[in-house]
């Protein structure tokens, strides 16, 4: 009878619409029709299908298996927040009971797994064991692999899960991230055959981890003073340029030549890294994603770039050399005194070296040449060799041949690449409309469908950039 009771309330009635209705969401997504979908699931569970479906290509229908991740990279800066992660996920099973709990590094291998003396056999899953990798890419939508990419706490309810083997599960998932890359450090699942169990626990992950997000702050005030360190004990009367950075690129020290060259640059040491986000630009993110595995591979390296403005006003020569830490890496300077003989040659992408203050595309108006804002421009379209830009002013052949060409010039603005044969402001697009099959267009006019086409290994990008 009590059993009877329960399955009677309004709760579990509640509960069991919702899943139906979620599982006949998830059928009709998986068959090509979103509608469904965008009516029922969570906005962080939909883009996560759109990525399993439209870019990964996964088979919901196909076990995920015990993947195992062919190259790991060891993180031995990370050990003690992994600790800290693998405290709370411990401290999580043995309070509630009827659930287990993973920590997972930044790439979603299994690092440890609890669970509780109550869950049955059946629920011991051999997936979730250490060395067990679990990435959006793999496992479909999943509170490990997921949880990386966002930066809120994300719950995923029975069908909610890409792949239907994993149907019987709920998870609740909480990634941490640097403050200084942004990326992601580790994260930390609970899962359960119950909703209900792991539904209240987004809110106790968020607070609990506030200890590790804490540490990686301090990590970061620590490796900019390393740097700034560095950074001082050069000669004191510098004359050139000089720059010391952090693992993202943002300036935490620099020179007065470099301040009066790039602008924008406050004086002394930024320390705190709310303080130096943003502090930087294109060619400086550019030198800190190149040179890490450089130098985590040999820490003596030294390697050398080739710069124009702002820095300068013509194109120059830099050495680049590590900032070491206990664990590698913790940052750069950037210099143009000459260094010991460079092992690398740094060569940047053509669209970082643009000097974003220069401001103007030059178009073309019978005898006449506009100088266009990038903001003005909706989008471009070629033609062969010529290239047609739609701007608020009306349609013009821009004055740059070749879409390679332009899409360098416009890079610096935030123009994505949607086709082989388009580019799109961002900030102007007003319309999404799905093609079928999980393809998408793009519309800059709100009354009026431009059919902009969006290419399949494109579509990801442009959801992720507009956030659907």
């Amino acid at each position: 009878m009590p059993t009877d009771v329960a399955a009677t309330t309004p709760a579990t009635r509640d509960a069991r619409r919702r899943r139906a209705a979620t599982l006949l969401a998830w059928e009709r997504f998986v068959a090509g029709d979103d509608e469904p979908a965008v009516a029922t699931v969570p906005a962080p569970i939909l883009r996560s299908w759109r990525r399993c479906r439209d870019v990964h290509g996964l088979d919901p229908m196909r076990p995920t298996g015990r993947a195992q991740r062919p190259a790991p990279v060891a993180a031995p800066r990370d050990t003690g927040i992994y600790a800290q992660l693998g405290a709370v996920a411990a401290t999580v099973v043995r309070e509630i009971g009827g659930c287990l709990a993973t920590v997972t590094d930044s790439d979603a291998e299994i690092l440890a797994c609890w669970s509780a003396p109550d869950l049955g056999a059946d629920d011991l899953d051999s997936r979730f064991e250490p060395g067990t990798w679990w990435p959006e890419s793999v496992g479909g939508t999943n509170g490990m692999g997921t949880a990386l990419l966002q930066s809120q706490p994300v719950v995923i309810r029975g069908p909610e899960h890409w792949r239907r083997d994993m149907h019987e599960w709920c998870c609740v998932g909480l990634a941490v991230h640097d403050p200084v890359t942004a990326r992601p450090v580790g994260a930390v699942n609970v899962a359960a055959r119950s909703a209900d169990l792991v539904a209240g626990l987004a809110t106790r992950l968020a607070d609990e981890l506030e200890a590790a997000r804490r540490h990686l702050r301090f990590r970061a005030v620590d490796d900019a003073r390393a740097v700034s360190e560095r950074f001082a004990a050069g000669d004191s009367r510098r004359t050139g340029t000089e720059l010391g950075l952090d693992l993202a690129g943002n300036v935490v020290a620099a020179s007065e030549k470099a301040r009066r060259s790039v602008g924008g640059i406050p004086a002394g040491y930024l320390l705190d890294p709310a303080l130096r986000r943003g502090v930087t630009f294109p060619p400086l993110a550019e030198i800190a994603r190149r040179s890490w595995g450089h130098a985590v591979a040999d820490p003596s390296w030294t390697g050398t770039v080739v710069i124009g403005p702002p820095l300068g006003p013509a194109p120059h020569s830099y050495t680049v050399t590590p900032v070491n830490g206990a664990g590698g890496p913790v940052g750069w300077i950037v210099s143009d005194r000459a260094g010991p003989d460079a092992g690398s040659v740094l060569d940047l992408d053509p669209g970082t070296t643009a000097n974003p203050t220069s401001g103007r595309i030059a178009a073309l108006a019978g005898d006449s040449v506009l100088l266009l804002g990038p903001e003005e421009i909706r989008f471009a379209e070629a033609n062969r060799h010529d290239v047609w830009l739609t701007t608020d002013c009306g349609r013009f052949r821009a004055a740059t041949r070749g879409m390679d060409h332009l899409a360098r010039e416009l890079s610096p603005y935030g123009f994505l690449r949607v086709h082989r044969s388009f580019l799109v402001n961002p900030a102007r697009i007003r319309r999404v409309v799905s093609k079928g099959n999980g393809l998408i267009a793009l519309s800059t006019d709100h009354h009026r469908a431009e059919d902009i086409p969006v290419s399949r290994r494109s579509t990801h990008e442009v959801r992720q950039r507009l956030g659907i």
